[in-house]
């Protein structure tokens, strides 16, 4: 038993012997020699890395690892500029938005404003008309009235006051009272009077 064990620890010392061998005589040596290279290189203005990656071609697992290297740089450059791409249609959606819903706002502005006017429209529409029935009303008093009287109040009244009931008088009527009244009174009304039916003609016309 003893001689096989002495046996077993001379051939463990033998290749612990050959690895260290192998270590300082191969290994050692080897990565200072590379190491010396790549301080050369480097002062020689050399670029060790494209070098390396121009050679490692040739070489199929290190083309392989260079390769996908590569692959994975294009990838994340196409996934920055399509995210890029993004932010900038989400940016381009956000003002486009934002000018409908001012475009919005400022055409429920003029529809209101519009509609405002409409019912001042209608109001005063609507008074006109009022005004125009109280004119005829108090024209058919002035119609049963003698022309004298008439005469004696639209002759105190303000020309445009006057107007507005002559107007509205029969033609027999309104002759009736003008006769009545002092014949400068009686000349201003009838220039006026036939200013009226010419606008109203032309209103008619138009």
């Amino acid at each position: 038993m003893s001689n096989k064990a002495e046996e077993l620890s001379l051939n463990e010392e033998k290749k612990s012997s050959k690895i260290q061998w192998f270590l300082f005589v191969i290994v050692i040596p080897l990565f200072f020699a590379i190491a010396i290279a790549l301080v050369v290189m480097t002062m020689s203005g050399i670029n060790v890395f494209d070098l390396a990656k121009k050679y490692s071609g040739d070489i199929p697992i290190i083309s392989s690892i260079v390769s996908n290297d590569e692959d994975k740089e294009e990838v994340s450059d196409s996934v920055f500029s399509l995210k890029a791409t993004i932010e900038d249609q989400k940016a381009e959606i956000a003002n486009l938005q934002a000018e409908i819903e001012s475009k919005q706002k400022d055409l429920k502005a003029s529809q209101e404003e519009i509609d405002k006017l409409v019912n001042e429209i209608k109001a005063l529409e609507e008074k006109e008309k009022e005004a125009t029935i109280k004119l005829e009303e108090l024209a058919k008093v002035y119609e049963t009235m003698s022309a004298k009287k008439s005469a004696a109040i639209l002759s105190v009244m303000a020309n445009k006051d006057s107007i507005e009931i002559l107007v509205k008088l029969n033609n027999e009527t309104r002759a009736a009272v003008l006769e009545k009244m002092e014949p400068k009174k009686a000349a201003e009304l009838t220039v006026l009077l036939k200013a009226e039916e010419n606008k109203a003609e032309i209103n008619n016309e138009g």
